[in-house]
């Protein structure tokens, strides 16, 4: 990496950090997805009994669980549960979210300042230019990523303090999810972003159109509930390594899509 994507980087950065337009929901869907939602659940354990709805309504899933389960009382169920099934997905809405808030006013951010035109004339290969503007927004969306998961272990924790007696956050699945898997899905949400970004005219149509990168993952929480899917750890690994494969050629073989003239005329 050289001194002039380093540059570009911290450009962005630096414009990331200024915006209220782009800080204010990156702080507020993380605050309600990891903080106010767990605690909801956390303090919604405490009264949940034997012949509660929610155990009727997660049944399907409950039967896939494993043998552990068996020897939970309700709201060790509920909680776990919610914990290993739930709110994994949630943690990868956040990466595509704050990738949708940043990402997308990556080029049309340039092109509304008039700063494109400069942009592209100088010394960096359009390649490098690709990679720096990746990087300029995958840097701060997964610190925001790890933050949120800092504090959701806090709050999970004190609903494992009050029904199992200790810490039960992170387990080897959730660091699968915030070491392996939120990284990859982040970098690929990040390319089809960027890459809509260059194309969009305004902050809005880029936003809205990366919003569409939330649907497979509202799936996969929709499979996760109804235990129609149920992943494993291996899964998750080879998946993470499948994404993290398609980043790279992603970078490397699109950014010889990107032209100039195309930029600035669209």
């Amino acid at each position: 990496m050289n001194r002039s994507e380093k540059a570009l980087i911290f450009k962005d950065i630096n414009e990331i950090t200024s915006s209220k337009q782009v800080i204010l929901p990156m702080a507020i869907v993380p605050i309600v997805l990891t903080v106010l939602i767990p605690l909801a659940v956390v303090i919604g354990c405490s009264f949940i009994g034997n012949n509660s709805d929610i155990l009727r309504q997660i049944g399907p899933l409950i039967k896939k669980l494993p043998s552990e389960f068996a020897s939970y009382n309700p709201a060790q169920i509920v909680l776990k549960v919610v914990m290993d099934y739930f709110f994994p997905s949630y943690f990868l809405i956040i990466p595509i979210m704050c990738s949708g808030v940043i990402g997308a006013s990556s080029f049309v951010g340039e092109k509304e300042h008039k700063t494109l035109e400069t942009l592209l004339y100088t010394p960096i290969s359009m390649e490098q230019l690709l990679r720096a503007k990746i990087l300029g927004v995958f840097i701060p969306s997964y610190i925001i990523t790890l933050i949120s998961f800092i504090a959701f272990g806090i709050v999970i924790n004190v609903g494992g303090f009050i029904h199992f007696g200790g810490l039960i956050f992170p387990n080897i699945k959730w660091m699968l999810i915030i070491l392996w898997i939120a990284p990859a899905i982040n970098l690929l949400s990040l390319i089809f972003t960027v890459l809509v970004s260059a194309k969009s005219k305004t902050f809005q149509e880029a936003q809205q159109v990366s919003g569409l990168l939330v649907l497979p993952v509202i799936l996969l929480l929709v499979g996760q509930i109804t235990g129609a899917l149920m992943i494993s750890n291996l899964t998750m690994l080879i998946a993470g390594a499948v994404l993290l494969i398609l980043d790279y050629l992603l970078i490397t073989r699109l950014a010889s899509k990107f032209i100039p003239e195309k930029l600035l005329l669209t």
